[in-house]
């Protein structure tokens, strides 16, 4: 069962979250792991994965016709992809790709692949595409994402921003006032609401039933969903008492990839589609983490409207609140920010907008 096998590989029960912090991610009486309901496990699995891991260097492929994927969209012909990662999928040879124009994700067969598309060769131009431009930029620069690209295809909004909801285990109901806000946005648009979920292996093993939700009203076509990678256990690794200061993943006993890597396996179980981007737990990252993560061919997101912190939204924010229940000061006051009057008329009449999270990549996508 994947969740045990996440549990006897990163070391998931051996995690205490019982200090305070300051990001939103534990509380005096979190334990983390004993938050699972009974059957949570069982809950949680609904497709098998197994033997997942990265592809270095990632293969890069052009579709010659229309290609079934066993996750995600079919892929049409002429489509650059990126194959970044390997698995079997209900015991089928499968692959997870990433569309390079779009920075979509598919989770395709590998004799689909095989079958359906040709090796790039250098008239295709990958180096163009914004994925790879995007990971070259942020590879030769070390930074994370946190504003939407002035570039972006924004939809002519004068305020656009990407919200972002970090959900790392908690013992707290979940903010369903949130999402509640956004679902209502979607009827009121006529148009699902974009909205980046940075999920933990903790929370979705806590909250089977709070998970489902999110993907009732994702295939309702009420919420689009990013699925942001947020680590499979968010380890704090506290460096005083308070657990004011932690090192998080940085913390040299973390296995980087198995957190990153383990995540994965959990959304595709549940047929999640991982996106190519990863936030790391507390903001904190250093260099040598951030080479790590573009070795895995992900893009590192942060976020410069910390709602709790007191940071506003402006236009091209990428903002972050917590969903898990554990911030529930940056959930009012983001929730008295997009109801005050003028920006709600905006909101309704498309000036303001919530956008993509992949519209922060450095080279958006088109």
């Amino acid at each position: 069962m994947l969740v045990r096998w996440l549990a006897s590989r990163l070391g998931l029960l051996a995690i205490s979250l019982t200090a305070a912090t300051a990001v939103g991610c534990a509380s005096p009486t979190d334990d983390g792991d004993d938050v699972a309901a009974e059957g949570a496990d069982q809950a949680l699995v609904e497709r098998r994965v197994e033997g997942l891991s990265a592809i270095a260097p990632a293969p890069r492929l052009v579709t010659t016709r229309a290609t079934a994927a066993m996750l995600g969209a079919t892929l049409p012909a002429s489509r650059k992809l990126v194959v970044i990662r390997e698995l079997k999928l209900d015991g089928t040879a499968a692959r997870l790709v990433v569309d390079a124009t779009s920075l979509e994700t598919a989770v395709v067969s590998s004799s689909a692949l095989s079958g359906g598309t040709r090796a790039a060769v250098a008239s295709d131009d990958f180096e163009a595409t914004p994925y790879i431009a995007s990971l070259r930029e942020l590879a030769t620069t070390r930074r994370a994402l946190e504003r939407i690209d002035d570039d972006a295809a924004t939809g002519g909004a004068r305020e656009p921003f990407a919200l972002t909801v970090d959900m790392c285990q908690s013992r707290k109901p979940w903010e369903k006032r949130l999402f509640d806000w956004a679902v209502d946005l979607s009827t009121q648009t006529g148009k699902p609401v974009p909205v980046g979920v940075a999920m933990t292996g903790g929370w979705a093993k806590a909250y089977p039933n709070e998970l489902d939700q999110l993907l009732g009203w994702e295939r309702a076509g009420k919420l689009a969903i990013t699925w942001i990678n947020h680590s499979a256990t968010h380890p704090l690794h506290c460096e005083d008492a308070s657990c004011r200061r932690a090192k998080f993943l940085t913390d040299a006993s973390v296995d980087f990839d198995a957190e990153v890597l383990g995540l994965e396996s959990a959304l595709i179980s549940r047929g999640m589609l991982p996106s190519p981007i990863f936030r790391f737990p507390g903001l904190t990252h250093d260099r040598a983490r951030l080479e790590q993560l573009s070795r895995l061919s992900l893009m590192p997101i942060d976020a410069d409207a910390w709602i709790a912190k007191g940071q506003p939204i402006r236009p091209g924010s990428v903002v972050l609140v917590h969903g898990n229940g554990n911030e529930p000061q940056g959930i009012d006051a983001f929730l008295r920010a997009v109801r005050e009057p003028s920006r709600a008329a905006a909101l309704r009449s498309g000036q303001s907008a919530l956008v993509s999270p992949l519209l922060i990549a450095p080279a958006p996508p088109r």
